[in-house]
């Protein structure tokens, strides 16, 4: 189970969800990953992240601001199914490339766009407490 506001390494995530050691990394280590009906976001917030790879994610209010990978658009089936609302959003992020991350909630999308190349998300976050996954 994911706490709002408690903190996760990715290889916590791991262990929670049971995943082989044969099936880490890859998606998992770029931004956003599908697991079955669930996608995970992982995003740096005012940080470059440890490819050197800097987006404009930040916090507005309660709502987190949050941009694709560099060529992504909303053509893309991923960035689709982001927005489709048929899929649960977990959303975690960090400050430092160097934390762990912080466990936000499920993000609702309200997609800009306007913003392209990357594509821009804005998340809601519902107001929940405890997500088992």
């Amino acid at each position: 189970m994911y706490i709002v506001g408690q903190t996760y390494s990715r290889h916590d995530i791991y262990e929670i969800l049971r995943i082989p050691e044969n099936r880490r990394g890859g998606d998992w280590l770029n931004g956003y990953h599908r697991h079955g009906s669930d996608y995970y976001i992982f995003c740096n917030v005012g940080t470059p992240g440890r490819t050197g790879d800097d987006y404009d994610n930040c916090w507005h209010g309660d709502r987190l601001i949050w941009y694709g990978k560099h060529r992504s658009n909303f053509e893309q089936q991923t960035v689709k199914n982001l927005i489709s609302g048929h899929y649960r959003i977990l959303i975690f992020w960090r400050e430092s490339n160097k934390n762990d991350f912080i466990f936000a909630g499920l993000g609702s999308s309200e997609p800009d766009f306007e913003t392209r190349n990357p594509v821009r998300i804005d998340w809601s976050i519902k107001p929940i407490d405890i997500v088992t996954p």
